[in-house]
């Protein structure tokens, strides 16, 4: 019997004649058996991987093995073509876990992890202001390791997160819109300044922590930080109209030995305006807002928070004197 009539079958016809059908070869049903078998294996080992990344992350004392591990989970996949988990953390919800597990290693629990049923997510509630809203992390569809820490009830964008570029950036325009604008008339200073004091310790953790490079912009209360405008020179009008508020409100916007102009609104808060050679000697004509006070605890976030006319004069004018964030991450 030679090769294909070894895969042909025989059919007998009512006339006494037969014919040969061939047919393909087929795989045992043993063999498919273990094919399935091996898969499904493959995928539990799989699972476990994945849980092992898990105890990792919940349990390490470690900074680095914390992001390492959050870094792995948020790019892993947890199903595979054999076995599917119903129940799982988005990627979001593992920056959110990393972020309240960095606070914890720093005996800092500001921030609540809570879990929706109805949204199906995790989120952060802050305790004073949670009345208001809730945040959360929303991937960057563009960058790979990027997240935005986002108010979730208006959508504002308070920082952005990029494991893989190393880098922390807040935006002066998502917190001057929800914590002064929308903020300020619902909640007192302190309570507002609590979350501010926390959104800078997540900034300095990530510094000390991982040498990221760390933009706190608007939320800068050093004595040499500098505030640009989205008005790279002197915005003329603007200053006018702050010189009449100004003075209106008992203050005197005075002009500096270099041109700037200088705002004491106590004997040691003092806000100048000028472009950052005048402010700091860097050789940049680029204007800014700079605000020097005795202790370094102030920002320009302070200032608009609690001046009113300040406040009234900048969010007036934002078309010259927003202060600008890095566009490649915010619109």
């Amino acid at each position: 019997m030679n090769k294909e009539s070894q895969n042909e079958t025989i059919v007998f016809q009512p006339d006494g004649t037969s014919t040969g059908v061939k047919q393909k070869a087929v795989i045992s049903t043993s063999a498919r058996l273990q094919n399935y078998n091996d898969q499904l294996k493959e995928g539990l080992q799989h699972g476990i991987s994945f849980t092992k990344l898990l105890d990792q992350m919940v349990s390490t004392n470690d900074p680095h093995e914390l992001l390492d591990a959050a870094s792995k989970l948020i790019a892993f996949r947890l199903n595979t073509a054999f076995l599917v988990f119903p129940q799982q953390y988005s990627q979001a919800d593992f920056y959110l876990i990393f972020l309240s597990r960095l606070l914890q290693q720093h005996s800092s629990d500001q921030l609540i992890l809570q879990s929706s049923d109805r949204n199906r997510e995790l989120y952060h509630e802050f305790p004073g202001i949670n009345t208001a809203g809730y945040f959360i992390f929303q991937i960057d569809p563009v960058n790979e390791g990027g997240a935005y820490y986002v108010e979730k009830q208006t959508g504002e964008k308070l920082f952005y997160l990029n494991f893989s570029k190393h880098i922390l950036k807040f935006n002066a325009a998502a917190i001057t819109s929800l914590l002064v604008v929308n903020y300020q008339e619902k909640f007192v200073y302190s309570t507002i300044k609590k979350f501010v004091l926390l959104l800078i310790r997540i900034g300095d953790f990530f510094k000390e922590d991982y040498g990221f490079d760390v933009d706190f912009n608007i939320l800068d209360t050093s004595n040499s930080a500098v505030y640009p405008i989205i008005k790279t020179d002197l915005p003329n009008g603007a200053l006018d109209k702050l010189f009449v508020v100004a003075s209106q409100a008992g203050y005197m916007l005075k002009a500096g030995n270099n041109g700037e102009a200088i705002l004491e609104l106590k004997a040691d808060l003092v806000v100048t305006f000028g472009d950052e050679d005048q402010l700091i000697g860097n050789g940049q004509s680029q204007w800014a807002i700079n605000v020097t006070d005795k202790e370094e605890d102030l920002s320009w976030f302070d200032i608009i928070f609690n001046y009113d006319f300040i406040r009234d004069w900048y969010l007036n004018n934002l078309d010259v004197l927003e202060i600008q964030t890095d566009r490649r991450y915010f619109n």
